[in-house]
């Protein structure tokens, strides 16, 4: 049996304190005890003989951290410009320890680390990367680190960035991705423009910083650690406006779709649209002066395919020129957001999918690809051959999410799980003669303070 959980997306919180309160948006770790409580006990009832529980990327937030504000470091680097022994290096440690010492995460990495205790049958566990988690691999110290965390075995091997499990025959069955290689904004190569997209990928490919890296960075964790510099944290307690600005951008990465994400800071309850830019303008101001000296930022921006070449060049020359400096129009402010978050994947993967050279191969015996990154569940059949079904199946997101309404006026909060189990042929519980493999697909979304699991 396999299991696969993907966007995790374990966060440090330590960046974030103010006033001795901590903005802890983690999962609560009795979710993921129910999870595998659930699975050892529908394994045992099925006669499963081991089990696969494959993480796909995202699992450890990395990037999005405000510790990287502490210093001159930045993620949006190659993973082979980290040295051993480097600031980066050292940046990157404290980064995985404070999100290992987190309320909730410390007790789920517990439950992780001792998996075995909690089955009775053998249990392998998994380890993919994906664009959030992508420095995990930099250094051999970096590896060892996040290892131990998930209790895996000391190597110098790099983590992998996909898997296949095959079936008896030594056919491919199952190809797992975190999946960002099909969001051009969040992968080093335009894959999206391949014909044909290879089951390998160059490891540089998947070291190789992004425009979703930086920003995801500048745009992201960049804002509550600016908003704190202008305007001190015991301002911010004791203004009623400044402090829910700051839990706005706290929440920043939890918005869906991305296209929403001005609507909601300037739907702050209790702040009027005027009043929000007006307290926000200098924190823009000096995130646009930053990116006014950021060439691969430049670089990045003229890849992108929804906006004409025209706009991104008169953009360039904005930042350039330096006009920006005496003043910053929300327009522009606005247009940037907008060109990184339309090219940013959230639909359905699917048609990405059918480019995968074991699927664009109907004689693979490939049955499923498996993906997470987009954060939204999904099931679809892709293929059909002589009554053998293919599905696409991404894993969703296991952690707290802010719905935008059709218009992006309304915004509410839900806390989001996708289950997913896999049967090959040998062990399919269902014991079908339709059907030689099966597999389980839950995805829930809960709304309160309601204890679901």
């Amino acid at each position: 049996m396999i299991v696969v959980l993907s966007d995790l997306h374990f966060t440090e919180a330590q960046s974030t304190e103010i006033a001795g309160f901590r903005y802890n948006r983690n999962i609560p770790f009795e979710t993921f005890r129910g999870f595998f409580t659930e699975i050892s006990n529908f394994a045992r009832a099925n006669g499963i003989q081991s089990v696969d529980i494959v993480l796909a990327g995202d699992i450890l937030e990395i990037t999005r951290s405000g510790i990287w504000f502490e210093g001159q470091d930045r993620p949006y680097i190659p993973c082979q410009d980290v040295q051993p022994g480097s600031s980066t290096e050292s940046t990157l440690l404290k980064i995985v320890d404070a999100i290992s010492q987190e309320n909730n995460v410390s007790e789920t990495l517990d439950l992780f680390r001792n998996i075995s205790d909690h089955f009775d049958i053998p249990v392998r566990l998994h380890y993919l990367l994906g664009n959030h988690d992508r420095l995990a691999n930099a250094t051999p110290a970096i590896r060892d680190r996040v290892r131990a965390l998930f209790g895996l075995k000391s190597n110098n091997d790099p983590f992998k960035r996909h898997l296949i499990f095959y079936q008896q025959s030594n056919k491919p069955f199952c190809l797992i991705r975190h999946g960002h290689i099909y969001d051009s904004v969040n992968f080093s190569l335009r894959m999206d423009k391949q014909d044909v997209i290879p089951t390998e990928i160059p490891d540089n490919d998947y070291d190789n910083s992004c425009l979703g890296d930086i920003t995801t960075v500048e745009f992201g964790a960049a804002l509550p650690h600016i908003f704190r510099e202008v305007y001190g944290k015991k301002e911010i307690v004791n203004d009623k406006h400044l402090s829910a600005i700051y839990q706005r951008l706290i929440e920043f990465d939890d918005v869906r779709p991305s296209q929403a994400l001005l609507s909601f800071l300037f739907s702050t309850p209790g702040v009027k649209k005027r009043k929000t830019w007006i307290l926000m303008k200098p924190c823009f101001e000096i995130i646009i002066r930053s990116l006014q000296h950021n060439r691969q930022f430049k670089k990045e921006i003229l890849r992108l395919d929804v906006i004409p070449l025209w706009k991104k060049l008169f953009i360039i020359g904005l930042l350039n020129s330096g006009v920006l400096n005496r003043g910053l129009p929300y327009w522009l402010i606005k247009r940037l957001i907008k060109m990184v978050s339309k090219q940013i994947k959230l639909k359905s993967q699917a048609k990405w999918i059918k480019k995968e050279a074991l699927v664009a191969d109907k004689d693979s015996g490939l049955k499923c690809v498996i993906s997470g990154h987009t954060h939204t569940p999904e099931v679809t059949l892709i293929s059909t051959k002589q009554g053998e079904d293919r599905f696409y199946i991404n894993t969703g997101t296991w952690r707290n999410v802010i719905p935008a309404s059709k218009n992006f006026k309304n915004f509410s909060r839900l806390k989001s799980t996708t289950k997913l189990l896999i049967f090959q042929p040998d062990e399919n519980p269902d014991q079908s003669k339709d059907t030689e493999w099966s597999f389980h697909f839950q995805s829930g979304e809960c709304y309160g303070n309601y204890n679901h699991q």
